[in-house]
């Protein structure tokens, strides 16, 4: 009986360990099924887009003195007057749905002092009036857009996109025009074909499609550019330089942007290295 166990316990683990090991493999399948679904879904390919990629974007709305990602009006009119003219800003909701310009709730309470409900979600409405500058609602970027029409905003967000998309759409349609949506899955792009937005950008941090995969999409879809991680660079840019501009996030070494350069990136999301 206990060798009878002891055999038992040893098949399971021998199990798990094949299990453990397999998880890249099966990531990998996964993504490639779900790529090749999305493929076959995807609306009529669209125009050409009319813009060219920029060599910057200023990321979380660029630098504001020593802060870095507070995505307020104040770094967007800063950056703006030093001559920048394409920003990426994050979003995401409170707990009552309304939309903010902010990269996360833990990092807009450290850095400019929003308070935080028991659940960690921001509470911008209650953020006291200080030195700091304040976290803008989404109608306020989008105000402030409206202001400087030869702006472009970069959309990002770890929450739902498809709600961000929503709340966008509401945007007059000059506005909506130099908005580009970044997409972080395939068949996002449907989501956005007929609605007036700028040419969007794919972004690879929330997927993990096959170069391959997304070699099929860049040829079917009017994309901008797609944007990888630094650790992604040098492989996107040998799977995709030649269909599509590739962009990268974030870099604020000189250096490093100007060897990310060598490899055929066209560009870089940067809090520091603006005009």
């Amino acid at each position: 009986m206990r060798l009878r166990l002891e055999r038992v316990l040893l098949v399971a683990l021998v199990l798990l360990v094949a299990a453990w090991a397999a998880r890249p493999a099966l990531r990998s399948l996964r993504w490639t099924l779900v790529g090749l679904v999305e493929l076959g879904r995807l609306p009529a390919a669209g125009p050409a887009p009319r813009d060219a990629a920029p060599a910057r974007i200023a990321h979380g709305g660029g630098a504001l003195g020593a802060l870095r990602t507070t995505n307020t009006v104040e770094a967007l009119d800063r950056n703006y007057g030093r001559g920048v003219r394409w920003f990426e800003v994050d979003f995401l909701p409170d707990s009552r749905g309304v939309w903010w310009a902010v990269h996360d709730w833990a990092q807009a309470s450290d850095v400019l002092g929003v308070p935080l409900d028991a659940q960690g979600r921001g509470l911008p409405g209650a953020q006291k009036a200080g030195p700091a500058p304040s976290v803008p609602r989404l109608e306020q970027v989008l105000d402030w857009m409206g202001q400087h029409p030869d702006a472009r905003l970069v959309t990002d967000t770890k929450g739902d996109n498809a709600s961000l998309l929503g709340q966008l759409r509401a945007a007059p349609p000059a506005v909506r025009a130099r908005i580009h949506p970044q997409l972080y899955r395939l068949e996002e792009l449907g989501w956005i074909a007929n609605d007036g937005f700028g040419a969007p950008i794919f972004t690879t941090y929330r997927s993990a499609y096959p170069w391959w995969v997304l070699r099929r999409f860049v040829q079917r879809a009017p994309l901008l550019a797609v944007t990888v991680t630094r650790e992604q660079a040098t492989e996107a840019c040998a799977a995709l330089c030649a269909r599509v501009p590739v962009l990268t996030h974030t870099v604020n070494d000189p250096s490093e942007a100007a060897s990310l350069a060598r490899t055929g990136l066209t560009g870089i999301y940067t809090d520091e290295l603006l005009p």
